[in-house]
C-alpha cells in the first residue's frame, strides 16, 4: 500500500482551507447535517423521512441517489447503527485507531456501502454525517491521491482514516507549539462563527476537498499563510 500524500500537517493549512470553504455550496448544503438532531434521526428506528432528506443532501453534493433507493439506505444505516454506536464518542485526533477499532470501521463502511446506489464516496459521506468527529470524505480524487492502487473497500478506508489521524495529530501538535492553541477545531469554529462547532475531521475534509477534489488551490506555504492571517 503506497501513500503519495499525507494530508495537512499545520494549523495554518486547515485555517486557510476552512476560511476558503466558507460560502461554498457544500458549506450551505451541510448546514443541516451539522445538527446533532439530524444525525439522531438518521440512526433511529423510524429513519425513512430523515434518510429522504439525507438523499437530497447527498445529491446536492454530487451523489446520485434515487427515491427508490432511499429505503435500502435507511435499512443499511440501521444495520450499521450498533457498530456506529460503539464509535459515538470517538474523534479522529483523540482515538488510537487500533486493529479492533479498524475492524469496526470496516464493518460500518461495508454495511453502508451494501445499499443499492451507495458507492465508496457516498458511503464515506454518510459516515461523515453520522459521526463528523471521526469519519472523513473519501471520494475518487482523494482515493487516487492517497491509495491509488488499492480496492475502495472498508479495509482501505480504515487505513485512509489512520493516515488522516496522523494528520490530525500533527495539526494539534503544531497548533499547540506554534500558536498556543489547545483545541484547533474549537478555535476555528469560534473564529468562523460555526454553531454547532465543526470538528477537526471536518476541517481536514475541507482541506482535502479544496486541494485534491477541486484542485481549487495549492497547499499554501507557511509564509503565505502567516502573511494572510497576520
Amino acid at each position: 500500500m503506497t501513500s503519495f500524500v499525507s494530508g495537512p500537517t499545520t494549523y495554518e493549512q486547515v485555517r486557510w482551507a476552512a476560511t476558503s470553504f466558507r460560502g461554498e455550496a457544500d458549506d450551505a448544503a451541510y448546514a443541516d447535517a451539522r445538527n446533532p438532531g439530524f444525525r439522531d434521526a438518521l440512526m433511529g428506528q423510524d429513519n425513512g423521512a430523515a434518510v429522504a432528506n439525507l438523499a437530497r443532501l447527498l445529491n446536492s453534493c454530487g451523489s446520485h441517489v434515487s427515491d427508490d433507493q432511499v429505503p435500502g439506505i435507511a435499512a443499511a444505516i440501521q444495520r450499521a447503527a450498533p457498530v456506529l454506536q460503539s464509535l459515538a464518542a470517538s474523534a479522529l485526533e483523540f482515538d488510537d485507531l487500533r486493529c479492533a477499532t479498524l475492524d469496526i470501521i470496516e464493518t460500518a463502511f461495508e454495511n453502508i456501502a451494501s445499499a443499492d446506489g451507495v458507492g465508496p464516496s457516498t458511503a464515506s459521506r454518510i459516515l461523515a454525517i453520522l459521526n463528523p468527529r471521526l469519519f472523513v470524505l473519501w471520494d475518487s480524487a482523494i482515493r487516487d491521491a492517497y491509495f491509488p492502487n488499492d480496492e475502495p473497500n472498508g479495509a482501505t478506508y480504515g487505513q485512509f482514516l489512520s493516515v488522516m489521524r496522523m494528520a490530525a495529530l500533527a495539526i494539534v501538535s503544531d497548533a499547540r507549539a506554534q500558536h498556543g492553541i489547545e483545541d484547533p477545531a474549537g478555535r476555528l469554529s469560534q473564529d468562523l462563527g460555526l454553531n454547532p462547532p465543526s470538528s477537526l475531521a471536518s476541517f481536514i475534509d475541507e482541506y482535502n476537498c479544496l486541494t485534491l477534489t477541486r484542485d481549487a488551490a495549492r497547499r499554501p506555504a507557511a509564509t503565505t499563510a502567516q502573511e494572510r492571517y497576520g
